[in-house]
């Protein structure tokens, strides 16, 4: 059953890009620009996040983007055993930006993600990997021309995937 809902996952966002993709193609000419980096801290349900993501715009609303975020770490005791969860994904979003003022935009991201969490115990520890739907809505505020203020909300693989994050983004100018 978990292999039948990772397929869909991996297919719903395939099409997805595909779609981006044959939009764009067919609103303007695509030209991979504006690359950039960037970096993010933020909350997550274990404990501090921190990403770290790149990409770039195929057309003026269309683009992509790749991170790898850790989701830290979370250790609690239960009687006399100690116990860790830690989790970290790196993955891939289309991305779909809007401006709505000078400097100001929002922007929404659809993408797959290999997610991996590790338990561990007293008795030994477990991984789980996977992979899982990501999908994201964020704020841009380029305040300067070399760097912006990003405010990012994100969800990979339902429940327990959620991160919250600020960060900035700098582009790369060749």
């Amino acid at each position: 059953m978990q292999r039948l809902i990772q397929r869909t996952v991996i297919r719903a966002a395939a099409v997805a890009l595909a779609l981006c993709g044959a939009a764009a193609a067919q609103a303007q000419q695509v030209k991979f620009t504006g690359p950039y980096i960037g970096m993010a801290i933020g909350d997550t349900d274990l404990d501090t996040a921190f990403r770290f993501f790149g990409g770039g715009q195929f057309t003026n609303i269309f683009g992509i983007e790749g991170q790898v975020a850790t989701y830290g770490s979370r250790t609690y005791q239960q009687g006399l055993f100690t116990y860790k969860d830690s989790a970290w994904a790196a993955g891939v979003y289309g991305t779909a930006t809007m401006p709505v003022a000078q400097n100001f935009s929002v922007f929404g991201k659809l993408g797959v993600h290999y997610f991996r969490m590790k338990h561990d115990a007293p008795n030994g520890s477990t991984q789980d990997s996977s992979a899982e739907l990501g999908i994201g809505v964020g704020l841009k505020w380029q305040f300067v021309p070399q760097a912006a203020l990003r405010a990012d909300f994100e969800n990979i693989g339902g429940s327990g995937g959620d991160i919250i994050s600020v960060g900035i983004q700098f582009p790369l100018n060749f």
